[in-house]
């Protein structure tokens, strides 16, 4: 029998635009971070899977914010590594030593379908609301006293109409958030 099983099913490798958050929990403490899919550069939209998958690379990178936020934030890691220069071996064993303490968790928040044939316009009218969920999420957990990852300033979060209520208030309900 085998030691560990890791199950992933099909949704987990579809494209489509979504909000997620990533809870991190390390002995009674808890750690959230908001992300959304949908790419600024190119017509797509990455996998649930794919994300969670980037959030946590130990290499030098743009997309392992889960990662850095842990090294840099918790453990006090020096900020030009993962940016400037790789993570040095001594910084990724102490974050496997944190990690392997830690339980992670995505919950993945279904806004839209993504069609690849999608025009460049509808594509980015698309990616604009997922973000604007992305800053309404990251404000109420701010706003409940949660510790965000995010380092994105969500100032205008209170002005930005919800594009989709009945995600958000799934969101809320599931986080406790007011």
């Amino acid at each position: 029998m085998a030691d560990m099983i890791l199950e992933l099913t099909g949704k987990h490798f579809k494209r489509q635009y979504l909000l997620y958050v990533v809870q991190l929990s390390h002995r009674g403490n808890a750690y959230y971070y908001v992300g959304q899919t949908g790419d600024t550069r190119i017509i797509t939209a990455r996998p649930v899977f794919r994300r969670l998958a980037a959030h946590l690379e130990d290499r030098k990178s743009t997309q392992n914010q889960v990662y850095q936020y842990i090294a840099h934030n918790i453990l006090n890691v020096p900020e030009n590594e993962g940016k400037k220069i790789a993570f040095t071996e001594k910084t990724r064993q102490k974050v496997e030593e944190y990690l392997i303490n830690c339980t992670i968790k995505m919950h993945a928040y279904h806004l839209e379908p993504f069609i690849s044939e999608v025009s460049s316009e509808e594509h980015h009218a698309k990616r604009r609301n997922t973000l604007k969920m992305e800053k309404l999420i990251i404000r109420a957990l701010h706003k409940n006293g949660k510790n965000v990852m995010n380092s994105k300033s969500t100032s205008d979060a209170i002005y930005i109409d919800c594009p989709f209520p009945e995600v958000l208030r799934r969101v809320k309900k599931d986080f406790a958030l007011k």
